[in-house]
């Protein structure tokens, strides 16, 4: 029993550090105007921002690999994205055959996120802004303490003027329908829950010893 106890007193520290270390740990990709029609094996450039909590660069260590990836069930092709002047800013060379492909933009080690669908002949067909983040683009200077991070060039949608993505321009990509948000918390929180469970086990096991004494 003592060595269970050790095992846990040994454990217990390290969960509550690994915990925060993830804590708020999504983001979401905004694309730039893409062309109205993409055609087979034709080269295009697509420009795109990848948001932190879906307002602000990321500021963290090494983000890792960033870039767009295209899937149609039997073939996946990944496409680089490098980095661009502005803070978050990102473009990647693309070339695509015939199909239709689902579209993800790889966020280094952040999950990642689901865009749209892109025909080839055809167009891209960017999934609806889910309304939990649409709800935080009016306020993101308020969430990001007040600060700005952008200049003149901008991700769409954070205008200062007017924070709602202009008609007709690419819309900024959705989240995945249950909401990124709530993925993330889950995900931040179950650290904590496990550190939980193993405090429960400890004091039911801390109990029995106990009433074997007094026995």
């Amino acid at each position: 029993m003592r060595r269970i106890l050790l095992v846990l007193a040994l454990l217990l520290p390290g969960l509550a550090l690994a915990a925060p270390a993830r804590a708020g740990g999504w983001a979401a990709t905004y694309l730039d105007p893409v062309p109205a029609s993409f055609e087979a094996e034709a080269t295009y450039t697509v420009g795109f921002w990848m948001l932190q909590h879906g307002t602000h660069p990321y500021e963290g260590p090494d983000l890792g690999k960033v870039g767009l990836k295209f899937t149609d069930g039997a073939r996946s092709l990944e496409f680089t994205g490098v980095e661009l002047k502005e803070k978050a800013h990102y473009a990647a060379a693309l070339a695509l055959p015939a199909g239709r492909w689902k579209v993800e933009a790889i966020q280094g080690w952040f999950a990642p996120f689901e865009i749209g669908t892109l025909q080839v002949p055809g167009a891209l067909a960017v999934k609806p802004l889910d309304p939990e983040l649409k709800a935080m683009l009016p306020r993101y200077l308020e969430m990001n303490g007040g600060k700005d991070p952008w200049g003149q060039v901008r991700p769409p949608g954070f205008s200062k003027a007017a924070v709602a993505p202009p008609a007709g321009a690419a819309a900024p990509a959705a989240p995945a329908p249950s909401t990124a948000p709530a993925l993330a918390a889950s995900a931040s929180l179950l650290p904590y829950g496990v550190a939980l469970g193993l405090l429960a086990v400890a004091g039911a096991a801390w109990l029995v010893v106990r009433r074997r004494v007094r026995a």
